[in-house]
């Protein structure tokens, strides 16, 4: 058994003691439990395992191992982060550059396939925006691509949207050694992030890291529809369960291509629903027969109307990113009881005056934005995830309580609950997860100081638990 003194966050107050056996959590309480000894973090605090709603555990992990462009600051730095990589990693056949956003570029501009050419002859190069549904190739990698690029081609700028973006891994495919090492990676950064538990949109060749002895995170993911004959192979495990079928019905507003109404304003174009209504009907046939949950990617104001339509005979399926709605979908969403994963640091990331939002899209959809406070006054249930943009619950606090408007803002202690018993609702694990309670896994994070300091004294994880066992802690 395990004794901690702490600050310790359970059900809307601070108590000083708890007691952990077997990896559950057996006391929370204010007396010590006499002759247990007692570990003191007297001057942190405790909460429960932040529990991510949407994330990418492998396409994450993967962006780690491989070039990974978070952060870069201009187009120039793009190709200077792709040449030191291939300094390093010289025997690769290809390379694969992720999560640059170009909407913080200190000056204008966006990779094309000229500069790449010039840059890059002898490679195929390939460089994805951080929302994954755009990327531009060199000629190189085009033609080892040729076959399975539709016309979401732009031969003049190398510019490669949706389809097999999407999917590279399916035809670029990592080999298990790659695949183990990226699994590492990832759970180290989001243990590190206080983060214990997540709920994976996972990419078609999965199995192998869920399957993985080094997989600690507890794993509940939706596997992609379209490939679900697979799951025929797949039994669930101790740390990876499956929950259900991943969809597609729209793009993203950093690629232009989520379904909106209104045009966008730099382009005056509305983006497109990429999914059929019979494949989507497919899907929900599926998941009738087989009790599998559905979550509908459905960004724009076009892409939710539709996701809606669809999933007008069913009951508590998720809805992932609802950044576009109205008040009419809020109303639809509760009516037809659905969940919703949001993710706040979206909000961080593009909806302040003068970044992406405002850039792009109408007057009306800028105010009404990821507008995660009018759908929690609604009692709808909602987790909060990160979509790896950044994978930082803490962030995405900070992101609520500084957010602009007042349809977005959320204080630290609500945004908590979203982050961590709102994200176990949402995947039908609340009796196990997203608390400090007698009964629930001891999966906790200590932080150096109260959430309530959020956006006051800046956050850090000092240690991560999971189900008793230390697996961060800040050196």
């Amino acid at each position: 058994m395990i004794q901690i003194k702490s600050n310790i966050y359970s059900e809307g107050e601070y108590l000083r003691f708890m007691v952990l056996r077997d990896g559950k959590i057996i006391y929370v309480g204010n007396t010590p439990l006499p002759g247990i000894d007692i570990i003191d973090y007297s001057s942190n605090y405790i909460y429960p395992g932040f529990i991510d709603s949407h994330t990418h555990l492998l396409w994450y992990g993967l962006n780690l191992v491989r070039c990974d462009l978070s952060g870069v600051n201009s187009e120039e730095e793009i190709y200077e982060r792709i040449e030191i990589y291939l300094g390093k990693k010289s025997n690769v056949n290809y390379v694969i550059a992720e999560g640059f956003d170009e909407t913080i570029f200190k000056k204008n501009g966006f990779p094309s396939i000229n500069k790449m050419d010039e840059r890059f002859p002898d490679i195929p190069v390939i460089v994805r925006r951080i929302c994954g549904h755009i990327a531009v190739v060199n000629t190189k990698a085009y033609k080892l691509l040729k076959k399975h690029i539709d016309k979401n081609f732009d031969a003049k700028t190398g510019i490669v949207k949706e389809g097999i973006i999407l999917s590279l891994n399916t035809v670029l495919k990592p080999g298990k050694a790659e695949k183990l090492s990226a699994l590492k990676e990832a759970q180290k950064k989001l243990f590190s992030l206080g983060i214990t538990t997540i709920s994976d949109m996972a990419t078609d060749d999965s199995f192998e890291i869920y399957n993985s002895k080094d997989l600690e995170l507890n794993v509940f993911f939706y596997y992609p529809a379209l490939f679900s004959k697979n799951l025929n192979e797949w039994r669930d495990n101790d740390n990876a369960v499956l929950k259900g079928l991943k969809l597609f019905t729209d793009g993203s507003i950093g690629g232009r291509t989520a379904a909106i109404s209104i045009p966008y304003t730099d382009s005056g174009t509305k983006g497109e629903i990429i999914l059929s209504e019979k494949d989507f009907q497919k899907a929900v046939h599926e998941a009738n027969k087989k009790n599998y949950q559905l979550a509908v990617h459905a960004i724009g104001d076009r892409a939710i109307e539709f996701a809606l339509d669809n999933l007008k005979k069913r009951r508590n399926d998720r809805i992932e990113h609802f950044e576009l709605s109205s008040k009419k979908h809020i109303e639809r969403v509760k009516e037809q009881k659905i969940f919703l994963s949001m993710q706040p640091n979206f909000i961080g990331n593009w909806s302040m005056p003068g970044q992406m939002y405002e850039q792009r899209l109408s007057e009306k959809y800028f105010k009404f934005n990821n507008a995660v406070n009018s759908i929690n006054k609604q009692n709808i249930p909602m987790g909060f995830g990160s979509d790896c943009m950044p994978p930082s619950p803490i962030y995405g606090i900070e992101s609520l309580k500084n957010a602009f408007f007042a349809n977005q803002r959320i204080n630290p202690t609500e945004a908590l609950k979203f982050y961590t018993e709102g994200s176990a609702e949402i995947m039908f694990e609340k009796r196990l997860y997203g608390k400090i309670k007698k009964g629930y896994y001891a999966d906790f994070t200590i932080l150096d100081n109260p959430i309530e300091k959020t956006a006051v004294k800046k956050l850090h994880v000092i240690s991560t638990f999971k189900k008793g066992k230390q697996v961060f802690t800040k050196e």
